[in-house]
């Protein structure tokens, strides 16, 4: 006999015949389910009391499971002797199939349509909640391998998008046709842009009309003699709410137009803030409102570079890809894994390579031509495959089809840097830098000019980088490895010794002679540069 287990819906345990003997307490029930996706469907005691009952003592946790355990054997009534085993140490599940292991198909496709994992089981317990997460982001992972749907079938229905009005005026007596005619181009390039980042039905026009839910995005531009003044504002049309704002200048004489100044740099905040205010995440709103907000939440998880955070941030990003298994969220995922690989925060090395590998093959073979895509899988493949063939084509059509995106300047700058053009790789990366300087992400653009810095020999810039990065992202990792190691090379012991310090505070492994003498750890252009801190001086800083 076989006891059967539902976990994606609400929770049931039925017998051969298919009677329900599903137990009535909460606990009972997040026990079983821990148990049948447990390795030999078998926990420790111990794991489970402090799952469950985190804030017990131990006498307490123990007699707390042993009344579950009493809980479940009365609901199995005769099947308890064969199927539920309970020892000192541990308890195991014996026969037990799931679900997700016999239909994984409809699973997948429950949770693509709102269903979640256990949605009966309800604790209010940290330690249950954060194992409620993680494994349902390691569900997703294995019905997206099983079931085949790593690209976007043919049979799914288009998303509807967030409403944005993209309102243009130009003013100015005798030259008002200049005015007008740069905020229509400004316009076509944030649509671009933000087309690139989320999923918007995006109305450009003169006077457009505000949709209900929507964001209005209004251009305007002043022209005085020569010059033209521009004035970009984001707002909510529900609230009326301004939510951003940004100006920048031009001279109607320049040749590249929008290419002067702060312009640039406005298009790629246009983008960012756009993004950003997709925020609802409820089951009740619409789709692509729903992933945008799940992505846009990762996003911001996974740039805070913290264990926790970034496995929170897979989480989100699965339970997104479990809704649309979009190109642009695959393209993400590979991103968290490059993270998490070079910020050294996970064990399984050689599988989240694996995975950063799959999920970028997955991003490009279901692209439509997004430039955020070719941009971060030009990345990946640069840093993590050696590959400056493919990447490069990548990076190139990025920069071509979006030259405001941030991140396809970082790439090519990624490219060049692995293919030795320094020179490339420090123009690219600086004006990368540039573009999303007063963005959320700009410390992720400083660290690759930083390397870009070191790589054409000016430690200097190199250093003012990643001074930079480090303050904006202080649980940044990479930041503080190369100041350590610049710090040492310009002769401030002190600076090097106090970042060794920090950095010994978040990454527990760490020791300075590892920078030295383990090749695996990524600091490959500080070695290639011959700054990594002599013999002496690393046991100096320890």
């Amino acid at each position: 006999m076989t006891v059967k287990i539902r976990l994606i819906g609400d929770f049931r345990v039925l017998d051969d015949a298919g009677s329900d003997v599903t137990p009535n307490a909460a606990r009972a029930r997040a026990l079983l389910a821990i148990l049948a996706r447990s390795p030999d469907c078998t926990r420790s005691r111990r794991w489970i009391e402090q799952t469950l009952w985190p804030d017990r003592s131990p006498e307490q946790a123990s007699g707390s499971l042993r009344q579950v355990v009493s809980q479940i054997r009365k609901a199995f009534g005769p099947l308890a002797e064969d199927h539920l085993v309970s020892t000192r140490a541990a308890i195991s599940l014996v026969d037990c199939t799931t679900d997700i292991d016999v239909d994984p198909r409809s699973c997948l496709d429950r949770l693509r349509s709102g269903g979640d994992l256990l949605e009966d089981v309800r604790l209010k317990v940290p330690a249950y909640k954060s194992w409620h997460r993680e494994e349902k982001s390691r569900i997703l992972q294995t019905l997206e391998r099983t079931a085949g749907a790593l690209t976007l079938g043919a049979g799914a229905p288009p998303l509807m998008g967030r409403p944005l009005s993209i309102e243009v005026k130009g003013f100015g007596e005798s030259a008002r046709e200049t005015g007008q005619f740069i905020g229509d181009m400004l316009s076509q390039q944030m649509a671009g842009l933000i087309s690139d980042f989320g999923t918007f039905d995006t109305l450009v026009d003169r006077s457009a009309e505000a949709k209900a839910g929507g964001l209005t995005l209004a251009i305007r531009a002043l022209t005085v003699g020569e010059e033209v003044q521009i004035l970009a504002g984001l707002t909510a049309q529900d609230s009326g709410k301004m939510v951003w704002s940004e100006t920048a200048r031009l001279d109607a004489r320049a040749g590249d137009l929008l290419g002067q100044g702060d312009v640039p740099s406005l298009v790629y905040h246009s983008a960012e803030r756009v993004l950003t205010q997709i925020l609802d995440a409820r089951e009740d709103a619409g789709l692509s409102l729903r992933i945008d907000a799940l992505v846009n939440a990762a996003i911001a998880a996974m740039f805070t570079y913290m264990p926790g955070e970034l496995r929170r941030a897979e989480a989100l990003l699965a339970e997104a890809y479990a809704l649309r298994p979009l190109s642009r969220i695959a393209a993400w995922r590979s991103l968290l894994r490059q993270i998490m690989l070079v910020e050294r925060t996970e064990q399984n090395l050689e599988e989240l390579h694996e995975e950063a590998r799959a999920f970028a093959h997955a991003a490009l073979e279901g692209n439509d031509g997004n430039t955020l895509v070719m941009s971060l899988v030009a990345q990946l493949l640069a840093i993590l495959e050696n590959d400056t063939v493919v990447s490069a084509v990548l990076a190139r059509d990025a920069v071509e089809a979006s030259r405001f995106n941030a991140f396809a300047h970082s790439a090519a700058a990624t490219v060049a840097l692995r293919a030795g053009d320094t020179a490339a790789a420090l123009a690219a990366s600086e004006h990368a830098a540039r573009l999303a300087g007063r963005a959320a992400s700009a410390h992720w653009f400083d660290t690759i000019a930083g390397l870009s810095a070191i790589s054409a020999g000016d430690l200097d810039q190199a250093v003012r980088h990643y001074e930079r990065a480090h303050a904006r992202a202080p649980h940044f990792r990479a930041p503080m490895r190369h100041l350590l190691c610049l710090y040492a090379a310009q002769g401030e012991a002190q600076k090097s010794a106090q970042m060794a310090r920090a950095l010994k505070r978040i990454e527990p492994d760490f020791d300075v002679l590892r920078i030295r003498e383990d090749e695996t750890y990524p600091v490959f252009t500080l070695r290639q540069s011959n700054l990594l801190p002599s013999h002496e001086m690393a046991l100096d800083l320890l």
